[in-house]
């Protein structure tokens, strides 16, 4: 679903008639969603990884996990549409428009520094959209944006609470919790087994794990 919903923004990236800040959006948006491909579809892993990183220990009992299939997708597509699309409806709102420019070194420093060091690993899930897609299409908006002199502290200061706000709603409020509630969610072999390689790294593997949902 993610690659179509990136191949959707591709579309009206191309037929559509944006001004220079719309375009950097809409790569964003293009390269959040093949983002989420990467963490969780090919070639995947993020399901256990992402705990493992965060929680230092991952429960046997899938269902007692802090993420499930449900969750996950809330998480995901909220941050997306909040941060990533909204703005490109009011252009004129900096702030909101740095979040999502600036959300792409957060990507960088938690994929390519902390996943990396968790997973003992010089890759993880997620890794090369956020560099090559999220960070690389960042660096390239505001250098191109660098004489038009949209962005100041203040609006930096903005972004960032904006950011961890809805970090929060995505990943930690009572709604996200609700989400992963649902046991009917919970991540299957398939999922679990893209992380085969980090999880031989720890002494365990998908057989270990129970309640896991059919394929």
């Amino acid at each position: 679903m993610e690659v179509y919903i990136a191949g959707f923004y591709v579309l009206l990236l191309a037929m559509g008639q944006w001004d220079l800040l719309q375009k950097i959006l809409l790569l964003g948006l293009v390269f959040i969603h093949l983002h989420f491909f990467e963490e969780f579809g090919f070639p995947g892993g993020f399901a256990w990884g992402g705990i493992k990183v965060e929680m230092k220990q991952v429960n046997e009992d899938v269902r007692l996990w802090p993420l499930n299939q449900l969750s996950a997708l809330w998480g995901n597509e909220w941050f997306a549409v909040i941060v990533y699309l909204l703005p490109l409806f009011f252009p004129q709102v900096h702030w909101l428009a740095l979040a999502a420019i600036v959300f792409a070194y957060l990507e960088f420093l938690m994929h390519v520094v902390i996943f990396n060091l968790g997973l003992h690993s010089w890759y993880n899930p997620g890794s090369l959209t956020a560099v090559l897609g999220l960070t690389l299409t960042s660096t390239w908006g505001l250098w191109q944006l660098r004489t038009q002199n949209l962005f100041n502290w203040v609006d930096l200061v903005i972004a960032l609470v904006w950011i961890f706000s809805n970090y929060w709603i995505a990943f930690r409020s009572p709604l996200f919790n609700h989400f992963n509630n649902k046991k009917e969610f919970t991540f299957s072999r398939q999922d679990v087994l893209k992380a085969d390689k980090y999880m031989k790294k720890f002494g365990t593997t998908v057989d270990n794990l129970k309640h896991l949902n059919h394929d």
